[in-house]
């Protein structure tokens, strides 16, 4: 399952990104509303987000966002020169993710469209995602994250508290 290279474009309504193992997720129930309920404060937010189970991150804007998928870590001078950056981590199982839109959360549905999903080595990874400014200068105008996904032994040590932004 080789991942380098491979895109998912994702045209969000939200304010931010959500990516996970259906597994993961199995307790959320078809139409509720998640977010309002389980993802709106920095506690609930940080549950999910320190076991790797239901990783989210600010965009800061709605629009359409080109997630490029490398394995391992970025090089430093790449980070260096990146304008936004964000490390976050993430528990893989049954060899997928799904990428969906924040405010799908809020009317779920368990159905992730095959476009928007990653197969994916069981396991936990460090995820480090890095972003420019669109030359347009507009957040979301077919902006390009580079996810980085390196595997680890145990799940890393994140920044315990906040809600993750990446756009910001």
């Amino acid at each position: 399952m080789s991942i380098e290279g491979r895109k998912i474009r994702l045209d969000i309504a939200g304010l931010g990104i959500v990516f996970y193992s259906p597994q993961n997720v199995e307790h959320i129930r078809e139409g509720d509303d998640y977010l309002e309920a389980n993802y709106l404060t920095e506690k609930q937010v940080q549950s999910h987000i320190q076991k790797g189970s239901l990783v989210g991150f600010g965009t800061g804007s709605p629009g359409v966002f080109v997630l490029t998928f490398h394995s391992g870590y970025p090089t430093n001078a790449f980070v260096g020169e990146s304008d936004f950056k964000l490390r976050l981590g993430l528990h893989c199982l049954g060899g997928i993710v799904c990428f969906r839109d924040l405010y799908d959360l809020m009317e779920w549905t368990s159905e992730c469209p095959s476009e928007q999903t990653l197969e994916l080595e069981d396991g936990v990874y460090h995820v480090t995602l890095c972003s420019n400014q669109p030359k347009s200068g507009i957040i979301g105008d077919t902006q390009v994250i580079h996810v980085y996904l390196q595997k680890l032994d145990c799940f890393p040590a994140l920044a315990k508290e906040g809600i993750p932004h990446l756009c910001s």
